[in-house]
């Protein structure tokens, strides 16, 4: 009787259980909206709607209503400039960051990379490099001296670059020779990494970078020329750009007379153009503040109950207030000559390549005909993009093509997915580590670059934080971190995401700017969970 009542309880639990998923469960039919469902990227996608929409509203100035989110400052032409600028920069690294976690590794060094990197690069730009050997002397007592191998004084763009590439490339390699040759785990030996390139920085600094009068150096390392400005002025050879238009008039002159006709006709076309919507928003501005002054007039005789005050302020303001029209400033032979030394190209490709602007055409049409790149004087708001964007945008093509398309991109799926199996079928599992700790050191360099090239200084806090803000770029973007699954638009989602937030918590009244944090902790912790989720319900375990 009592195995029959245990055989009876068994089978009854058996049929209320959820039967279990089967291999043959894959050949089912699926519905049209499940491939979608199950791309990591359909999350980060909602979010960063969500994002436009709250910079985009929220930006909008207190007061004034408007449907076109591109009336606020978050997203108006110089508001689009400095919000790409910050999210461009984070992606550079985030591509590095993303793959490196898709192999199963971390690197942790990628912010002491970016300041070590613009520190060498900046100091190479301003005192030049030398390769020395030191020795042990006892001439006059035991001290330390140095054999000078060679030297460059005056340092190329170009060639600061390629030596500051073979500093970081190399310390990228050695960490992952490191880690795969030890067997070490890849957070321990980064955070080493962390500590000791910051250290290397802010010790360099202070070394090249004081003065004999002071006890110790800056951390700074600033009065670096504008190159990415340098240009070959006609008669005066190659000097700043700001320096040529502080130029005497005389001077002047004689440069705008080796213009050519057509450009200078274009020139003053576009002036002239300037200085008429400059004339409009002036008298515009005049008529608003008039009608403001009226309108502050209007409470205070509402408030004493000046009856008839009320009456005659409110007849002014509905009539409205006509203001004199300012005239328009005529354009001169001096506007023009400085309008010239604008145009000419940058005697430094590489330079402007890093840190000059792209799109300038695009920003000029937006200004010029579609009126709307004008800022509240009347003035165009923003010249063009960051460079940074467009090396991002390269970079991100080239990590698109070698992660889908190429037989490297599987090599770095399986190594992160399954390393025994990876091994096991022949894939070089080390060198693809390896790699991609320097492709990583290639990210950091490119955006310290791109930094000391734009504001031609550099500083030890550079990238602080930046190998966190990486790491949380890439998995809001859907990459996993246990490894073997993520994708390239992922992580660029994950970095639109990460800095539209930054911005975006700015401009909401009544919450602090920093609540950002919170919400991207949130977020973070949300991604990871569904990218795991995914994870499982791609290789069936669940």
């Amino acid at each position: 009787m009592v195995p029959f009542l245990i055989k009876n309880i068994y089978m009854n639990s058996n049929t209320n259980t959820k039967p279990e998923r089967q291999e043959s469960d894959r050949q089912e039919e699926k519905k049209w909206y499940s491939a979608i469902l199950g791309r990591p990227e359909i999350g980060p996608i909602g979010v960063m709607l969500i994002l436009f929409g709250l910079l985009g509203y929220f930006s909008i100035p207190e007061g004034q209503f408007s449907l076109n989110p591109f009336a606020g400052e978050g997203f108006n032409a110089l508001g689009i400039r400095n919000n790409l600028r910050v999210i461009s920069q984070l992606g550079i690294v985030a591509l590095g960051a993303g793959l490196l976690i898709i192999a199963g590794e971390f690197d942790l060094s990628i912010g002491s990379m970016i300041g070590f990197a613009g520190g060498c690069m900046a100091m190479i730009l301003k005192w030049g490099f030398a390769l020395v050997i030191p020795y042990i002397s006892f001439k006059d007592g035991f001290h330390f001296e140095s054999l000078k191998i060679f030297e460059i004084q005056d340092v190329s763009p170009l060639t600061a670059v390629f030596i500051t590439l073979c500093f970081t490339l190399s310390f990228g390699w050695f960490q992952g020779w490191l880690i795969v040759k030890t067997g070490i785990a890849s957070f321990i030996v980064t955070l080493g990494g962390l500590f000791f390139l910051r250290g290397v920085t802010e010790v360099s600094y202070r070394a090249f970078n004081r003065a004999e009068d002071q006890t110790a150096g800056s951390t700074t390392v600033t009065d670096l020329p504008d190159i990415k400005n340098i240009i070959n002025v006609p008669g005066h050879g190659e000097m700043e750009r700001a320096a040529a238009k502080s130029l005497p008039n005389e001077q002047l002159l004689e440069i705008l007379k080796t213009a050519p006709a057509e450009k200078i006709e274009k020139i003053s076309s576009k002036l002239t153009y300037i200085n008429e919507q400059v004339a409009v928003y002036k008298t515009k501005m005049a008529s608003n503040k008039m009608i403001q002054t009226l309108e502050k007039s209007l409470e205070g005789a509402k408030k004493s109950n000046n009856e008839s005050m009320i009456e005659i302020l409110t007849k002014k303001i509905e009539a409205g207030v006509e203001v004199p029209a300012v005239t328009a400033k005529a354009v001169t032979d001096i506007d023009l000559a400085k309008a010239y030394i604008d145009t000419i190209h940058s005697a430094r490709p590489v330079a402007n390549f890093f840190g000059g602007d792209i799109l300038e055409p695009v920003f000029d049409w937006l200004y010029f005909t579609a009126d709307w790149n004008v800022n509240a004087y009347g003035n165009q708001f923003a010249p063009g993009l960051y460079s940074c964007i467009m090396i991002w945008f390269l970079m991100a093509l080239v990590c698109y093509f070698v992660l889908s398309r190429t037989q490297a991109g599987n090599w770095i799926y399986s190594t992160g997915g399954n390393l025994g199996a990876a091994r096991a079928n022949g894939v070089p599992t080390n060198k693809v580590k390896i790699s991609l700790f320097v492709f990583t050191a290639f990210c950091a360099t490119m955006f310290a670059a791109c930094q000391v090239f734009e504001v031609n200084t550099a500083d030890t806090a550079k990238g602080n934080l930046k190998e966190l803000e990486s790491i949380a770029a890439a998995v809001i973007g859907g990459v996993v971190l246990t490894g073997g699954f993520g994708t390239i638009l992922g992580i660029l989602l994950g970095a639109l995401i990460f800095g539209i937030a930054k911005e975006a918590f700015f401009y909401i009244p009544g919450i602090d700017g920093s609540f950002y944090r919170v919400f991207l902790g949130a977020v973070l912790v949300a991604a990871a969970l569904a990218n795991e989720n995914i994870r499982k319900r791609i290789i069936g375990s669940i």
